[in-house]
């Protein structure tokens, strides 16, 4: 693997995964060290079938443990007023990386009402901002990242040319 290059790092700690996860929130890409980033916003208006949520970007916040990302992001409607929605994703550790897959919820955790109508679009919103660092740091690797892992603090991007191999349930035997 190539010598890491600081403006795209290998591993995220919590701060700094969150606030690459705010600026492709905010629909662009985290800086990239070639030109100055635009000035942050710090709140943007998502808008779905007719109705609008407040996303509120300066609240984007990261926890990581092991295997286990947290994501909290405070979203606001004239129905609930601000509150935070929380999506968890189980991923790999740096032993056993899980490609470039999680398990999640199906509804992030938090306010029912807020979380029934926004959550499944917050969830993939975030998951796709995680997987679009992902493949900024690839394009500097090369040859591509292959997964993700976590570990009490840090999220690891794994790059190489072979997928890692999950292991396939066939007739009852893990092959």
């Amino acid at each position: 693997m190539p010598p890491s290059d600081p403006r795209h790092p290998d591993r995220f700690d919590e701060t700094t995964l969150a606030a690459a996860i705010s600026a492709r929130l905010g629909g662009g890409r985290a800086a990239n060290g070639t030109t100055p980033p635009p000035a942050p916003a710090k709140a943007v208006i998502w808008v779905d079938r007719g109705d609008e949520v407040l996303v509120h970007l300066d609240s984007v916040r990261v926890k990581i443990a092991d295997r286990l990302l947290l994501i909290s992001v405070d979203l606001e409607t004239d129905q609930t007023g601000r509150t935070p929605l929380i999506a968890a994703y189980a991923l790999g550790d740096d032993k056993d990386p899980a490609g470039l897959v999680a398990v999640t919820d199906e509804l992030p955790h938090g306010n029912g009402v807020l979380a029934s109508r926004w959550g499944q679009i917050l969830r993939d919103a975030l998951w796709a901002s995680v997987l679009a660092i992902a493949t900024d740091r690839a394009e500097v690797a090369r040859p591509g990242a292959i997964g993700l892992s976590a570990k009490a603090g840090s999220l690891r991007l794994h790059t190489g040319t072979t997928p890692i191999r999950l292991p396939v349930n066939v007739g009852g035997v893990v092959k």
